[in-house]
């Protein structure tokens, strides 16, 4: 009878249009025992888990284990993991962690009803991806950059670097230094393997799977957890008086919150990220592969000291409010050139 039953409710997934749901990365967020398959014993698992608040069964990131996180989970039953994270090494023998990434479906922006969303974050439209990619598991270091670039863009001039800090983001990067990053990761590989995201493509990576305003859920209460943001980017100083003295916000160590869903950390704040895309409104109708507008051309650009300006930078920053760290927010590259670092892409050879 409860095979039956089992049966039955698996069914009745499979019934549901692809419309009414979001298609998984993969199957590792659902392997909850990590025998490298999505089978019966996880299916064992999540049925203790339903009715709870257990993050790791929460799979649509709406804060409670519930029928909407079964229908997710049969999905994924039967996947297995084809593809691994890999790590590429950069000069000095620093490392690179990158997170595979499958192909799938998601609904790209912010309803109208998100508290907090501007206009650009919409229309909501479908966006499929058809192509999996490896990620950055973190914000560029600034000993990655380092090691490739042999610069410090964060430093004062005249100012040694803070050795302790080698695991923070890369940051106050223009466009065409990362153009140049990227150029010279892929000279090192003798193959054009490495570039930024589109926007689709980052949006997809840090929404994983959930709609919500953030990747862990809708629920602000939870952001410091989950993100780096004004409040939680300062130093406290407790004075000989009692009295607590806040310093000003900066970039935090990489991989120092949770990650979300996917395994990628500081999608959500810490420092902004360059993608590849030209700011521009989004189109109503659904999309495969989106790049956005047009690059500009050089002769556009002829007149502007910072072509970046054109380009747009996702995921919210150390100076920024807990809405402005949303999934959805995105800005042009003009006026967040101080807060910008880099997440890099890595397409399968």
């Amino acid at each position: 009878m409860r095979r039956n039953a089992i049966v039955g409710l698996f069914a009745l997934a499979a019934m549901l249009t692809a419309k009414q749901l979001l298609i998984a990365q993969s199957g590792r967020d659902a392997d909850f025992d990590a025998n490298g398959i999505v089978d019966f014993g996880d299916f064992i698992l999540f049925a203790q888990a339903f009715g709870s608040n257990q993050s790791n069964f929460d799979l649509d990131g709406s804060g409670n284990v519930d029928f909407p996180d079964f229908i997710l989970f049969a999905q994924r039953f039967g996947q297995g993991m084809p593809e691994e994270d890999i790590t590429v090494t950069l000069p000095r023998g620093i490392k690179l962690e990158m997170v595979w990434i499958q192909p799938g479906r998601f609904i790209m922006g912010s309803p109208t009803t998100e508290s907090k969303r501007d206009d650009d974050e919409g229309p909501q439209h479908e966006v499929t991806i058809t192509k999996g990619f490896y990620l950055g598991k973190y914000e560029v270091t600034q000993e990655q950059w380092e090691a490739v670039m042999n610069t410090r863009p964060w430093s004062t001039p005249g100012v040694e670097g803070d050795p302790r800090k080698a695991k923070f983001p890369a940051f106050n990067l223009s466009w065409r230094e990362v153009n140049t990053f990227l150029r010279r990761l892929n000279e090192a590989q003798e193959s054009e393997v490495f570039r930024l995201p589109t926007e689709a493509e980052w949006e997809y990576a840090c929404r994983a799977g959930t709609t919500t305003a953030w990747s862990f859920g809708s629920d602000s209460s939870r952001v410091g957890s989950y993100a780096r943001y004004y409040e939680n980017s300062r130093s406290a100083t407790v004075l000989e008086n009692g009295i607590i003295a806040y310093g000003n916000p900066e970039p935090q160590e990489t991989g120092g919150v949770f990650a979300n869903p996917w395994g990628l950390y500081d999608m959500h704040g810490n420092v902004w990220e360059w993608v590849q895309d030209v700011y521009g409104p989004y189109a109503g109708e659904p999309q495969t592969d989106p790049t956005g507008p047009d690059q500009p051309t050089p002769a556009e650009l002829a007149g502007y000291a910072y072509p970046g300006e054109f380009i747009v930078v996702r995921g919210g920053g150390f100076l920024d409010t807990v809405q402005e760290v949303r999934s959805a927010v995105r800005m042009r590259g003009r006026a967040w050139r101080g807060r910008a670092g880099v997440r890099v892409l890595m397409v399968r050879r």
